[in-house]
């Protein structure tokens, strides 16, 4: 069934036309020869040059559609499925698998899975259980060559009765699948799009017949090998980009001792919309970005042996979801529902093909940043080294009726400490001040320049951050944007509601305060740009914003739904008009607001440790190395500080301290109880040592990006920059040699730089 043209093709098969009447000659020349060029003789193409406009006739086999220096692009259409071939090596990636690669499964739902290059889970009613794809449903597909590809119509029949449109388009080294928002239909009452998979077998394998691995972008960064599993697995990696929305699930209740010390360290959240692919044997990869619809898509990594014994790993988009819906106040009886609307973004996957020596991880970093600056995504910074040395100010335990203050470093200890580090060496620190603000560290939120008196009030933090900058410190004052404590301020308004219409809330099992609120998304923006507009006209001018860096949800106010979409663009404007007003660093960013930033804070140099992964790589630090400065989560809480100190070393991540100019015991009765060192005397050494060994490595690199990571068999790592320096880290107990190089157990060795 040809199936009415899109809007966007009537222009431009109108602009077209004279351009396909003279194609016309000449595909009749080439249909007639397409072997041959008609001036020489020699070959050119093994397919008839696609028509801009022309519809895909549908054949039994793969037709090439597009076509770039390095890769040619073919396409199936019965199963809507790509083949990407690299023209000067001959190898391939597949979307979907072929006949002969088929493992025998029998489950049919997962033959048809594999066999479909998308597929969609549906809604029905409120049960979220139906598979969708080009096998299973009745589909109609219409086809039409555009200049750099091609533009699918899919109509999904039965009982779905979906329509969607794809564009897919070779450009150089890069593909572009596209499903414009706009071509989404939902046609039949009572039945949803619950999210869309594209290409979800794109660069598959089968077990172990292929060397390589699958980028997880869990934490830094971490590798699947595509060896055999032997079904050792029953799962893979599964992450929503930017982590749970708040508003759609409820938490899950901390494991805590005595209701009040956490024993499970959450996971990492995904804070870049990224994937890959590498199979080296073949010297091929892919570094898969999802460039929009970011806000409510999930990164599917996948290992062989879970379900079927493939390897594959791909975007999923959350277009609808199911939530619970109490049905009372007690929250005593509860009903599935669907959400009111879906997600309204184009979803749009964007594929850096990458092959020879540059199919490897480093490759997919390299690209990656490549694309950051190209785009406008990442902006470069001064990435000069300084150590980061965080100050707690003021806590609160409880007095009687109220709250009494617990001064942990005044501004003047503070100033006192910087001016001893000083003077054993550490120059141009970078600080964050927290609980500067009057009520403490957790009264939230913060709206004007309001110092606690107990560490000296107003004049002595704004004298605090003028002194230290003429000294070469910068003292930035921290602000957590999203939450409201409910016991020093108001919650009847301003504070965020779930999809359900509950109010959510955030229990932390505090010694004073033990329950916190988001606030609405509108609330914060206007908070945040009452105080950067406050220091700023107070001369201060420095912002360390956390809270809604790293978290995005779904909400509803006043009986209306607002999606991750609209959180994301409010949290956007908020963070862009606070750099306007003041330098910022933020507090493990969403990607959406790299470029806004001065600087990375609390980046993990590790990954979530799920027994899937077989290799953590720093591959966030080696994006943003040389671009914008990382500063690591704090030393002092690391159980094995060698290992750490390495992992800065070979990351290039800066080292960060959290300092109190007080004994820390005196946090016992407050919110920060779990801190249990943080007195400056005890890491005073620390701070010197790791300041000298990390600025002389720094001065080696110099602003250099990093173009190559290495591991060899022996467990060497090598670290090549652009400058020529060259690091090599050895994590064993025993020496280890790479040439003329010796690196002793526990320790790193560098050559060349400057």
């Amino acid at each position: 069934m040809d199936t009415k043209k899109p809007k966007w093709l009537v222009p431009v098969i109108a602009a077209a036309a004279v351009l396909i009447i003279a194609a016309a000659v000449l595909t009749v020349l080439i249909v007639a020869g397409a072997e041959t060029d008609v001036l020489s003789g020699t070959h050119t193409h093994s397919a008839p040059i696609p028509v801009l406009g022309a519809k895909v006739e549908a054949r039994d086999d793969y037709v090439q559609v597009a076509e770039s220096d390095t890769y040619r692009l073919y396409y199936y259409e019965p199963r809507f499925s790509i083949r990407l071939e690299n023209k000067k090596t001959g190898a391939v990636f597949d979307s979907t698998v072929s006949d002969e690669k088929d493992d025998g499964n029998n489950n049919a739902s997962w033959t048809a899975y594999m066999k479909s290059g998308i597929v969609i889970n549906a809604i029905i009613g409120t049960l979220n259980t139906y598979q969708v794809d080009v096998n299973s449903v009745p589909t109609d597909i219409s086809t039409w060559y555009t200049d750099s590809g091609i533009y699918a119509t899919l109509g999904f029949k039965g009982n779905y009765q979906f329509e969607l449109g794809v564009e897919i388009s070779l450009d150089g080294d890069q593909l572009t699948v596209r499903v414009p928002d706009e071509s989404i239909k939902e046609n039949k009452e009572g039945t949803y799009i619950s999210t869309v998979s594209l290409f979800p077998f794109l660069g598959y394998t089968y077990l172990d017949e292929q060397n390589g691995y699958m980028l997880v972008p869990d934490g830094n960064g971490a590798l699947i090998y595509l060896d055999n599993k032997e079904r050792r697995y029953t799962t893979g990696f599964s992450g929503l980009i930017y982590g749970t929305d708040d508003g759609m699930t409820n938490r899950t209740a901390v494991s805590t001792i005595w209701e009040r010390y956490e024993t499970v360290t959450p996971s990492n959240k995904v804070i870049a919309p990224v994937f890959g692919m590498a199979h080296l044997d073949d010297g091929l990869a892919y570094l898969g970005i999802v460039e929009s619809g970011d806000e409510r898509c999930s990164i599917e990594v996948v290992p062989n042996g879970v379900t079927v014994d493939y390897n594959r790993c791909f975007a999923r988009f959350l277009l609808r979801d199911v939530y619970v819906q109490p049905l009372n106040q007690s929250n005593s009886g509860t009903v599935p529902a669907v959400e009111q609307d879906r997600l309204h973004s184009d979803l749009t996957v964007r594929y850096c093909l990458l092959s020879e020596d540059s199919a490897d991880y480093s490759g997919m970093a390299s690209a990656y940043r490549t694309y950051l600056l190209d785009s406008g995504r990442l902006v470069k910074r001064d990435t000069g080294y300084r150590t980061r040395v965080d100050f707690l100010g003021s806590e609160r335990e409880s007095f009687l009726m109220g709250t009494t203050a617990v001064p942990m470093t005044t501004a003047d200890r503070v100033s006192e400490i910087l001016s001893e580090l000083r003077g054993l060496g550490v120059q141009n620190m970078l600080s964050v001040y927290k609980g500067w603000q009057s009520g403490g560290l957790y009264d939230v939120p913060i709206t004007s320049f309001s110092a606690d008196g107990s560490i000296g009030g107003n004049s002595a933090v704004k004298a605090l951050i003028q002194r230290e900058a003429e000294a070469g410190n910068t003292v930035y004052l921290y602000d957590d944007a999203l939450s409201v404590n409910a016991d020093t301020h108001s919650t009847t308004y301003n504070v965020m509601k779930m999809v359900n219409k509950r109010t959510f809330k955030n229990e932390t099992h505090g010694q004073v305060y033990d329950t916190f609120y988001y606030l609405m998304p509108g609330r914060s923006g206007s908070d945040l740009a009452h105080l950067t507009k406050d220091l700023s006209n107070a001369g201060i001018g420095n912002a360390a914003l956390s809270g809604i860096t790293g978290t995005l949800f779904s909400y509803s106010s006043k009986g209306n739904y607002y999606s991750r979409t609209d959180t994301m663009d409010i949290y956007e404007d908020a963070v862009s008009a606070a750099d306007e007003n003041c330098n910022i660093v933020t507090e493990t960013p969403n990607a959406f607001l790299w470029k806004y930033s001065d600087a990375f804070i609390d980046m993990p140099l590790s990954s979530s440790d799920y027994l899937y992964l077989d290799r953590e790589i720093p591959f966030l630090s080696m994006v943003f190395k040389g671009i914008v400065p990382t500063y690591s989560e704090y030393v002092n809480f690391e159980a094995n500080k060698k290992e750490n100190f390495l992992r800065m070393v070979e990351s290039g991540v800066y080292p960060s301290f959290y300092i109190t100019g007080e004994d820390s015991s005196k946090l016992i009765y407050t919110n920060s109880s779990d801190l249990y060192s943080l007195e400056y005397a005890s890491y005073r050494d620390t701070i010197v040592s790791y300041d000298k060994a990390l600025r002389e490595l720094a001065g080696k690199v110099n602003g250099a990006c990093i173009t190559k990571h290495e591991i060899s068999g022996s467990g060497l790592v090598k670290v090549t920059y652009d400058n020529g320096a060259v690091i090599y880290v050895n994590y064993t107990g025993g020496t280890l040699n790479d040439g003329d190089v010796t690196v002793e157990p526990l320790s790193y060795a560098v050559r060349g730089g400057e």
